[in-house]
């Protein structure tokens, strides 16, 4: 028996939705039947997305926005609405990891603001836009935060993990706001999952760093990041609000992650000898 999130027909929101796990996410709302609207400032990547939802059978409206600038957003939301009639979940998935020079010792004041822009204004005015189409009716939002929120990088997305940190009580305190309203907001935090950047960039040591450091010894698959999102935007988890979900195989919870593997294999070479 499988549980039935009772999204089918509704409508959700995706933003950053063009690639990795924002574009997976969409993917599994298509699949459970929703009606899906993405986002993401590269109107040739999103019309690639569309094209890649449709072929799933889903109905589905694109447009190339920059959620970092208010009004923006609010015409985005404006535009969703006119297009379906309604709008009853909102995912707030844009973020980068953005970084000063190699060579430079300081932010400048304004590298400061676009990573504040990116990594934190975009949910706030996210939330915002979503929750005008939400307050008399009720819906679910949910925002994309990191590993990085409880576990910060230090070096080349140094401010990336306070700005993520940022976001979880962001999720917390729109909770509150948006409760009398049946309006939930909650946050999904991302360990190291393999979307095309992170392909692409992630040599074989550092690779080997962060499976070692993970108690699944492995990183994450986007539809893995993916499903618990589509979760929180669906009717299971109708009592669940203010709450952020790490969703990171274990990565950075104990100092030797690799424990259970080391001593199964030690078991299973001690029982290969006595047999």
């Amino acid at each position: 028996m499988t549980m039935d999130l009772g999204l089918k027909g509704t409508v959700a929101v995706v933003t950053g939705a063009s690639m990795g796990i924002g574009l997976a996410t969409a993917k599994e709302l298509v699949q459970e039947g929703a009606r899906v609207a993405i986002c993401s400032r590269d109107a040739g990547r999103v019309a690639a997305a569309v094209r890649q939802l449709e072929e799933l059978g889903g109905q589905v409206y694109g447009e190339a926005v920059d959620m970092c600038d208010e009004q923006s957003a609010y015409r985005f939301a404006q535009n969703v609405y006119d297009r379906f009639g309604q709008i009853d979940s909102w995912v707030n998935n844009v973020g980068a990891q953005l970084t000063k020079g190699e060579d430079e010792e300081e932010y400048s004041d304004a590298l400061l603001e676009r990573i504040y822009a990116v990594c934190f204004k975009s949910a706030v005015f996210g939330c915002q836009a979503a929750f005008r189409y939400m307050k008399d009716r009720g819906g679910s939002i949910v925002n994309i935060s990191s590993l990085g929120a409880r576990c910060p990088t230090i070096g080349k997305a140094t401010l990336y993990g306070p700005l993520k940190a940022a976001v979880c009580r962001l999720s917390l305190t729109m909770a509150g706001e948006y409760a009398a309203y049946g309006v939930r907001v909650n946050c999904v935090m991302p360990g190291y999952t393999m979307t095309e950047f992170n392909s692409a960039h992630t040599d074989s040591q550092t690779m080997r760093a962060i499976c070692e450091g993970t108690m699944m010894n492995r990183p994450g698959r986007v539809e893995e990041v993916a499903r618990p999102i589509v979760f929180l935007c669906g009717n299971g988890s109708a009592f669940i609000t203010g709450e952020s979900l790490e969703v990171s195989g274990g990565r950075g919870l104990t100092l030797n992650a690799m424990f259970s593997y080391e001593e199964k294999a030690r078991k299973e070479k001690k029982e290969a000898i006595l047999r």
